[in-house]
């Protein structure tokens, strides 16, 4: 895509394509603007072609016409014409945003898209089942388009290229590159608002920028600026030549699979849980250590949160010494060393032992490895897990003695 004014361009990195930056940029900096009016949105759609106006009826109105009027102006391009440069943009004669429709991906990994054979790799039937049923509704969705459409004209669809593959794509492109705005952040830059909390917006050029988990907490990296661009700011500095990339959200790799279609190896948000019945009294000092109290049956449980980096935390120690009794649920004394020892032995029978997972396919085939790395975390924490507990085991009988 033609990047104006950008720090960054767009290049092919080993792990794929991705922003370079240009020269060095600082944090803070706003490396990528993009006019407004150059971005999809529900409100553009129905400005744009009327007939998405007398759509009625649709399960998922805002989504499923933004889905339409990429399909409708792709339709332009696939049609044949001529392609002219006009900054900010390439447009096609007639049509709208081309250049950045051509840059979309034309198939894509989001777990939705999966056959039940590959659906069955990630040996996690309760993700499977909820990708089925996103695709499932997808199909439901389009049903109701093609009702509505029904009312505007016959064939309608049909006349403009739109089945039931090219709606899944379009929502796909949505699902996997829309950013939400509030509509205070509108306000504030002088931008209309359609009485809603947030715009949902499909900028082009900011689906050009992958994600590292590792900006988290770093701050804000899209906003919209005074003058009405919609922009990318750096979140840390970055030297010349280097991957510029923003933070999606706080995600596990089942979420990351199910909506963008990758994983991240050791993600940090990919968590287990250990849960343990314990007396009510014992849940404000395990609420104090991360616990989260629920109850099952009649029965109060810690819920203990596990993740790669802490596969044992203190509150499960804690909560297996309520669980058997080895302190007073009121109490709010340490664990002495025997009592310490007690609890890892408990956990220890808590949590089957796994076998290492095997070596990971290559990316090249993509699918298989994305099931891989999501079905080796379990026994990954469990291992990490019982590493933890033998080491604390060590550490308690030296001091019991």
């Amino acid at each position: 895509m033609d990047l104006q004014d950008a720090l960054v361009d767009v290049w092919e990195f080993p792990t794929g394509r991705g922003f370079r930056a240009l020269a060095p940029i600082k944090r803070g900096e706003v490396y990528l603007k993009v006019p407004f009016e150059m971005c999809w949105s529900a409100e553009k759609a129905r400005q744009s072609y009327k007939e998405l106006n007398e759509l009625k009826g649709l399960a998922s109105p805002d989504e499923d016409v933004m889905a339409l009027h990429l399909l409708l102006e792709r339709f332009k391009g696939d049609a044949g014409g001529t392609t002219i440069a006009v900054r900010p943009s390439s447009f096609l004669i007639g049509g709208w945003n081309a250049e950045h429709i051509r840059s979309l991906p034309r198939s894509f990994d989001m777990l939705p898209h999966w056959s039940e054979a590959e659906l069955g790799e990630l040996e996690e039937p309760d993700l499977a089942n909820t990708a089925k049923r996103l695709a499932a509704q997808v199909r439901a969705d389009y049903s109701a388009v093609a009702r509505a459409a029904e009312n505007i004209g016959e064939n309608w669809l049909e006349a403009h290229g739109i089945d039931f593959e090219s709606f899944f794509w379009a929502k796909s492109v949505l699902w996997s590159r829309c950013v939400d705005f509030s509509s205070e952040l509108l306000a504030s830059a002088g931008l209309s608002v359609v009485g809603k909390e947030h715009c949902r917006l499909l900028v082009p050029g900011f689906d050009m920028a992958n994600h590292d988990h590792r900006l988290v907490g770093t701050g804000r990296t899209h906003t919209i600026l005074e003058d009405g661009n919609v922009a990318l700011v750096a979140s840390v500095d970055y030297e010349k030549g280097e991957e510029v990339r923003i933070f999606y959200e706080k995600a596990d790799n089942n979420r990351l699979l199910l909506w963008y279609g990758f994983v991240v190896e050791e993600n940090p948000f990919d968590a287990a849980h250990i849960r343990l019945p314990v007396d009510p009294k014992a849940g404000p000092r395990l609420e104090k250590l991360g616990a989260v109290m629920d109850t099952w049956h009649g029965k109060v449980l810690a819920q203990c949160r596990m993740t790669l980096a802490e596969p044992l935390p203190e509150a499960a120690i804690l909560a297996a010494a309520f669980c058997q009794n080895l302190i007073p649920p009121e109490s709010q004394e340490p664990l002495t060393a025997r009592q310490e020892l007690e609890a890892l032995r408990f956990l220890q029978r808590c949590l089957p032992k796994a076998e290492e997972p095997g070596p990971l396919p290559p990316p090249s085939n993509w699918r298989s490895y994305c099931a891989a790395v999501v079905r080796g975390f379990s026994p990954l924490i469990q291992l990490a897990f019982h590493r933890m507990v033998e080491a604390k085991m060590i550490s308690a009988l030296a001091a019991a003695k």
